[in-house]
């Protein structure tokens, strides 16, 4: 054999003899590890795995349907709130276009100084409140409050109409609050008036408002003081006529002679 031959034969020898070596060392290696004691807190932590990967997953659907139940009260809450507030802008529109805040504070304006006048004026007032169709009429003020408490039975039904009057800085307004014989509040308003005359309105709002029958008595009022104004208006006008006519006539004579 030459030199080279046996250069060849040496190296494979050596080459087989690193492979034996290291697949014996790596055999070794890994019988060991399969031979090692596990720890009590290894042992511990591959039983627990499973369990833990169980309650993530649990907790990961519960977190899904809380959310979609958020959701869900999110948008029903949505939903009631606009009903809410369509029916709050029905009831407030009805309530301006029947001047609902005028007609409580026209009976307010009209009976305040009720209690301070003589019975005959009282008599007298209590004859142009029925106009309107308002009985039973009582006036009383309002204890630790500036206001009065007005009593009255309208359409056969009674209601009680409590007036206060508040001042912040240069603002005033007086509240109007009209309850039903259970005390429950039916229409509650306010009211800025002119305070030189006391009559003019300047503004009006309603801040609450319950619908029930009581809405038809007090449409009736307001229609009943319009027509009470209408008469007094035409009765006024017709008077202003009757003393035209008494101040100047014609003579008969002259009219004959023309």
């Amino acid at each position: 054999m030459t030199l080279g031959k046996w250069i060849v034969v040496v190296c494979a020898t050596l080459f087989c003899i690193v492979a034996i070596v290291f697949l014996r060392d790596l055999l070794t290696k890994k019988k060991e590890e399969e031979e090692k004691p596990v720890s009590p807190e290894e042992s511990e932590k591959v039983k627990l795995e499973p369990l833990l990967v169980g309650s993530l997953q649990k907790t990961h659907q519960l977190e899904d349907v809380i959310n979609q139940k958020i959701s869900n009260m999110k948008l029903d809450l949505m939903a009631e709130r606009l009903r809410i507030t369509s029916t709050a802008e029905v009831l407030k529109n009805l309530a301006i276009e029947k001047r609902f805040p005028e007609t409580l504070y026209q009976i307010y304006y009209e009976t305040r100084a009720f209690p301070k006048k003589s019975p005959e004026a009282q008599e007298t007032d209590l004859e142009w409140h029925r106009q309107a169709g308002i009985t039973d009429l009582s006036v009383e003020p309002i204890v630790a409050e500036d206001g009065i408490l007005i009593r009255f039975t309208l359409q056969d039904h009674q209601y009680s109409l409590s007036a206060i009057n508040y001042r912040f800085a240069r603002t005033y307004f007086v509240e109007l609050i009209l309850r039903d014989p259970e005390d429950v509040k039916l229409l509650v308003a306010r009211v800025k008036a002119n305070e030189s005359t006391g009559r003019e309105i300047l503004e009006k709002a309603v801040i609450e408002m319950r619908s029930g029958d009581w809405i038809d008595d007090i449409a009736s009022c307001r229609l009943l003081m319009d027509k009470r104004k209408t008469e007094v208006q035409l009765l006024a006008e017709h008077r202003e006529v009757e003393t035209l006519k008494s101040r100047f006539i014609l003579n008969q004579a002259i009219r004959k002679k023309q």
